[in-house]
């Protein structure tokens, strides 16, 4: 990432969006030393890798003044295609993902998703699914939920913590059978109950309550992913480790 872009890699694209001020630019995109396209209009665009081999790739980014062809800006990145590209990021217990994509389009910017992250390989989560609370790894998040935020406790201790809770949580939860809490985000349940129902951002909320000590602030009865995310990310006790550019909420909930 430089001044003059911003890229960002998902799982079948990338993306690329250019931050010069100026309108007459077009864009020559080359992989791996080769013109791979060229882009004259709008400002963000994508590319598709799907075609590319795994291993290594090299982008540069020329951008050009119009009508001249004078180049007026350049950058260049390696990045990963296969196994490595959805491990760029590290993750740590305690890390939180909040989508605001949905596998159902219809809900997308309305509902979203959450995740906590509980070691290097898996989240724990409510998927509305039963059962209602389950152990899943990081990529299949990454894959169903590429339009998300990835935030991080700046407390490591407290962030092991919600992780541990969210662990002993999914062990009870299995254990108590039928008498499990089902997914639902029915009002008339407390957020600090555990037991009555529980939904993704709800079961995030519970693990930083009772496992560190922590109170993520709500302002509606429902903790929703979209509370979840706008308090993270001018929270002073989180980091943002990586932001997707179309995260967007369209309903304060």
């Amino acid at each position: 990432m430089t001044s003059d872009f911003q890229v960002y890699q998902e799982l079948e694209r990338i993306t690329i969006q250019p931050s010069l001020t100026r309108t007459n630019v077009g864009h020559s995109v080359y992989i791996d030393q080769l013109l791979y396209m060229v882009q004259v209009q709008g400002g963000r665009f994508s590319i598709d890798t799907t075609l590319l081999r795994e291993g290594t790739h090299q982008l540069q980014i020329i951008s050009f003044e119009l009508p001249t062809g004078i180049p007026v800006a350049s950058a260049a990145w390696d990045f990963q295609i296969g196994q490595q590209d959805s491990r760029a990021r590290d993750f740590q217990p305690g890390d939180i993902l909040v989508a605001s994509d949905n596998l159902d389009e219809i809900k997308t910017g309305y509902v979203g998703h959450s995740a906590l992250v509980v070691d290097k390989e898996n989240v724990i989560e409510s998927p509305g699914l039963h059962p209602a609370i389950r152990k899943a790894p990081i990529q299949q998040f990454l894959t169903k939920h590429p339009v998300h935020g990835h935030f991080r406790p700046k407390s490591s201790e407290a962030g092991r913590a919600a992780a541990k809770f969210a662990e002993g949580y999914l062990s009870e939860f299995k254990e108590k059978g039928q008498q499990a809490p089902v997914f639902s985000f029915n009002l008339s349940s407390s957020l600090d109950d555990p037991w009555e129902y529980i939904y993704c951002s709800k079961l995030i909320w519970l693990s930083y309550y009772y496992g560190a000590d922590y109170k993520l602030e709500n302002d509606f009865l429902w903790f929703s992913p979209e509370d979840l995310y706008n308090n993270l990310k001018e929270n002073g006790e989180f980091t943002t480790v990586y932001q997707h550019p179309d995260v967007k909420f369209i309903l304060n909930t």
